[in-house]
């Protein structure tokens, strides 16, 4: 059981460390500092494997504690059927369930912030390239590479050139 709560604890860990980066690119996308945002964003994806790479542990922990205590192993339901078997420990790991809730609502709503900032400036740079799209004179050559079929006009220009 103590093995259990440790794993736990790590995994609040890392879901604190997985905030504070969250925070650093909310802070890198509002001041447009792109070096910082890619290393946040790199960072971000070490810790989000190592978030899964822990919940896979964890169901073999689980595993283990569910034939310790003779009880079916499922899903979160079974780490509160075994809180509520283990007494004391019980209400440690109980508090470890709550906190890992809350971490994973934080990181839902900061990630949800992070990605209406990108989607918001994507759209603002649409709309300027658009904007400055409408200025744009007519291209001189098709796709193709080929002349388009100018009228040239001037007294110096012969048919042949």
């Amino acid at each position: 059981m103590d093995g259990l709560i440790g794993h736990l604890k790590k995994e609040i860990g890392l879901c604190k460390e997985l905030i504070a980066v969250l925070h650093r690119e909310t802070e890198s996308i509002v001041a447009r500092d792109y070096k910082a945002l890619y290393e946040a964003a790199g960072e971000k994806e070490g810790l989000v494997r190592k978030v899964d790479a822990s919940v896979a542990a964890r169901a073999k922990r689980m595993e283990d504690a569910c034939a310790s205590l003779g009880i079916p192993c499922g899903d979160g339901a079974a780490l509160e059927s075994i809180a509520r078997q283990v007494g004391e420990l019980g209400g440690e790991l109980d508090k470890c369930l709550k906190t890992l809730a809350s971490l994973a609502a934080s990181i839902k709503e900061l990630n949800d912030l992070n990605s209406l900032a990108i989607q918001s400036s994507l759209d603002n740079v649409k709309k300027t390239l658009g904007f400055l799209g409408n200025f744009l004179q007519p291209s001189a050559y098709k796709a193709g590479g080929k002349a388009e079929e100018l009228a040239f006009k001037g007294s110096r220009l012969s048919k042949g050139a």
